[in-house]
């Protein structure tokens, strides 16, 4: 029983007439009678206006038989592979979900336990679950819903466990709070990024609707639900019998044409479906003709695709109340939505895939465009439009230059104050041009010290006092300069004298410029950020991040770089706190808004990349690093980069490998790294990353070599904060020689000295710390206090934000710990929890992962 010959018969019942498709049903009987119950099954589904996804199930359902008993049997209080429910939170045609919590209390978290109804049968199946199970965990991205657990039971009933996500549909969020068109098209930007970054995964939703996008009440987006993804890099696509399963669960009302007919899905499939979506959201209708206060059903779906073209958004149904949602009248709306907006929902639409856009990100560049009013690339370009859109920019200048006796006043008006500000400029210019001549020109030794070469810090020493001397007749400019002054202090790392600076620099410039200046603010970021470097309150250093970030809100290339300075801040506070969601969010900020100050292929762009690498690393988001790094390094080729930022990105580079389990890659790149005329602080820092690959590779002499090597590098004041993590090389490195009491005087030096320099209990260093003592406690006999420190650690991490590599580290080594108590069951459950953890983010492949399958077998790691 093929699928084309059942889509074959459902489109010739649907185009005849009741009679007559009541006729080709007796014939159809005749000769095939389990093709016949088929297609009833399908016109049932199809001519139903109900939005369920039984017309994808019939057409699949040879893929698996329907369990509605086992999913309707669920009640509170039950326990199901290893999570207890809570209650009910909803049901559709395939699936229904529920509230849960983790029935043994190893991980206390409540989350959404979603059960297809229906079983797997045979390898295929569960091959296809499996492969829909890394295709989510595959996926971190703060707009999709995570993936926290995924298993199919022994009767061969799925589950999967998601993150509960507290919020309401798309639609339905922006009509509650009466959002206008430009607030819903920038909230579906984050739609869009979530679809981009599943596709970058080579994932495909297939199912994108506004009940799979939930709003939550601070207005993030959460897009739900790939269950029905499909790996679009599948080897084994010419020949594997998941690919004749085509996987057709869907909803027909957002369903692309190629879904409903059987054709092959791609990335394009996706972006019909965010066309349909983004038509609802700003019409307040779907794009098919439908009963007068009726939903449509799949024929009016597949009338609609047969006529080859889909109605434009302005033309469609609008009713008052969908207007009145968006904060206008119909007319208004559908002014609004004519032109540029049709033609950005009608090329998403398109019925031939090819004629859509080519990808997620081409269709949010054009709404960027319309945004700001400017072509965008789905029209062709001609004068009278494009003039018009300049126009709209300069709404101003239009409205000057078409006034004839105002235009001849204001040319005038407007080249004197040109003229002034040219005298102004060249006169700022001049000083500033004098002002660092002199610099160089009046620089010498101080007194006593004369004959000897001049040091930078002399250098802005003499700056500084020139500054406040010369420029107080210009106040504003002089407070620029102190601010610049200041931030060079910071470059040659001595924050101590950049505070002064910096706090009259913002002093002044508070008091002679506005709020949003974009040189105050930087100096707020700055001062920020000497704050931060000096051990400065952390309540204050934020206030003045976020102050500099807030108010310099504008577009200017110099705000955005005040806001990327003042992200930088806050990342960095977050990180010390332990709080590294809070830290990656904040470091996002800093490559976007960097991005947009200097550019997408700049070396300050690499470099923030660079930042973004080392804070998801620390967050656990080893796939979002990768990517960073990735695109680090790509932006940098043929790029000329100072040595030293050269340097950092090859040695990020280094370290993610290091994560990833690539040690030899990761111990070449650092060696050639070492064998180069590198600086004393660098070599330690290279010396201590080879001593850590080489305790990986289970190479303790080496280990001990470089580590010892890193220590004997750092200067006794440590003014780069290494010392801790040399300490703890060697710690792991005594450990790996069989050397554990002094491995334990060595990791209590680290935490102690971690926990002065302003490290939280809760921060990842810290933890990873205190991981490494419960295991060398292991190795030194003392099983019962490693014991009682890993179960500590678990329930911090339980109740904290835990990277998930560095929990599954922990649970692996509590189940060590727990199976040396005679604890098999809690051993068990231990390591099952470990590797969900370490699979979010490492490939089974990975060292750590391979371990950790060994200990669930009872094999020695």
């Amino acid at each position: 029983m093929s699928d084309a010959a059942a889509l074959d018969w459902l489109d010739r019942l649907l185009a005849a007439d009741e009679a007559h498709r009541e006729n080709l049903l007796i014939e159809l009987g005749a000769s095939d009678p389990a093709l016949r119950a088929r297609v009833e099954r399908m016109l049932a589904a199809a001519l139903s206006p109900d939005q369920s996804r039984v017309l994808g199930r019939a057409v699949v359902d040879g893929l698996t038989r329907l369990n509605i008993d086992a999913a309707t049997s669920l009640h509170e209080g039950m326990v199901l592979a290893g999570y207890r429910l809570i209650r009910e939170l909803g049901r559709g045609g395939m699936a229904v979900v529920w509230l849960a919590e983790r029935a043994d209390g190893v991980v206390k978290r409540q989350v959404a336990l979603k059960m297809p109804m229906f079983i797997l049968q045979g390898d295929v199946d569960i091959a296809r679950f499996a492969r829909e199970r890394d295709a989510l965990a595959s996926l971190s991205h703060p707009n999709v819903a995570r993936l926290y657990d995924a298993g199919v039971m022994p009767t061969g009933q799925p589950f999967i466990v998601l993150e509960r996500v507290d919020g309401v549909p798309l639609t339905l969020y922006c009509d509650e709070r009466k959002l206008d068109i430009v607030a819903r098209l920038r909230l579906f930007f984050q739609v869009l990024a979530a679809v981009d970054h599943a596709h970058k995964h080579l994932l495909v939703h297939r199912d994108l609707k506004p009940s799979n996008i939930l709003v939550d009440a601070e207005g993030q987006v959460k897009l739900l639900d790939f269950g029905i993804a499909k790996l679009l890099d599948d080897s084994e696509a010419a020949t594997a019998p998941l690919t004749e399963q085509a996987g057709g669960a869907m909803t027909p009302l957002y369903a692309a044409p190629e879904q409903l007919r059987g054709g092959a899905i791609s990335t394009l499939t996706d972006v019909y479906s965010l066309g349909v979506v983004l038509h609802e959201l700003l019409a307040g209708s779907l794009p098919y003709r439908a009963p007068k206060n009726g939903r449509a059903s799949l024929v009016d779906v597949l009338e609609a695709q047969g006529r080859g073209e889909l109605p434009r958004a302005s033309q469609s149904i609008i009713e008052e109340s969908a207007a009145i949602a968006r904060g206008t009248s119909v007319a208004r709306l559908r002014a609004a939505l004519a032109g540029d907006l049709d033609t950005i929902v009608g090329k998403s639409m398109r019925i031939a895939p090819d004629q859509r856009y080519d990808s997620v990100a081409h269709l949010a560049e054009d709404l960027r465009r319309f945004l700001s009013h400017r072509p965008i690339a789905a029209r062709r370009p001609g004068l009278l439009y494009t003039m018009r859109l300049a126009l709209v920019r300069h709404r101003f200048a239009a409205v000057v230059g078409a006034s004839g006796l105002v235009l001849v006043v204001a040319a005038g008006i407007v080249a004197w104050l040109q003229h002034l500000d040219s005298v102004a400029h060249a006169e700022r210019t001049a000083a500033v041009r004098d002002f660092m001549f002199d610099l160089v020109n009046d620089a010498e030794a101080v007194e006593g010290h004369e004959g000897e070469e001049v040091t930078g810090r002399q250098m802005i020493e003499g700056a500084v006092i020139r500054a406040r001397r010369d420029f107080g007749a210009q106040p504003q400019l002089q407070g620029e300069l102190l601010g610049e002054l200041g931030r060079m202090y910071l470059r040659l790392g001595a924050a101590d004298a950049a505070v002064p600076v910096l706090t009259e620099s913002v002093a002044v410039l508070e008091k002679h410029t506005s709020t949003d200046d974009p040189a105050l603010n930087k100096a707020r970021a700055f001062l920020a950020l000497s704050y931060l470097q000096t051990g400065g309150d952390h309540d204050v250093i934020r206030s003045l991040a976020v102050k500099a970030r807030e108010a310099c809100a504008n577009d200017s290339v110099d705000c955005a770089k005040a806001r990327a300075y003042a992200s930088h801040d806050l990342s960095q506070i977050a990180a010390i706190a332990g709080d590294d969601e809070r830290a990656l969010a904040e470091m996002r900020k800093f490559v976007q808004d960097t991005e947009k100050a200097f550019g997408p292929e700049h070396e300050e762009t690499a470099l923030a990349l660079m930042g973004l690498a080392m804070i998801a690393r620390n967050a656990g988001q080893l796939v979002e690093a990768r990517e960073a790094v990735g695109r680090a390094a790509e932006m940098t080729k043929g790029v000329r980069l100072r040595a030293e930022n050269r340097m950092e990105i090859e040695r990020s580079i280094a370290v993610i490998d290091l994560d990833l389990g690539r040690y030899a890659e990761a111990r070449d790149r650092l060696t050639a790294m070492i064998l180069r005329n590198t600086p004393h602080g660098e070599r330690s820092l290279l010396y201590r990353l080879l001593a850590t690959v080489y305790i990986e590779l289970g190479d303790a002499q080496q280990a001990n070599k470089f580590a010892e090597a890193a220590l004997d590098l750092i200067p006794p004041d440590d003014p780069r904060g290494f010392g801790p993590y040399a300490h703890q090389a060697s710690a792991r490195a005594f450990a790996l020689s069989g050397r554990p009491v002094e491995a334990l005087e060595e990791i209590d030096l680290v935490i102690e000295r971690l926990l002065a320099t302003g490290s939280a209990p809760d921060s990842f260093e810290v933890q990873r710390a205190q991981r490494y003592r419960a295991e060398f406690l292991a190795q030194a006999g003392r099983d019962a206090e490693a014991l009682i420190l890993l179960r500590k650690l678990n329930e911090a991490q339980a109740a904290g934000h835990a990277s998930p590599v560095e929990r599954g580290l922990v649970l692996d080594a509590l189940g060590e710990a727990e199976r040396k108590a005679g604890n098999g069951q809690k051993s068990q459950l231990a390591h099952e929890a470990a590797r969900t953890e370490l699979l979010k983010q490492l490939p089974v492949s990975h060292p750590y992962v391979i371990k950790n399958e060994k200990r669930m077998k009872g094999e020695k790691s």
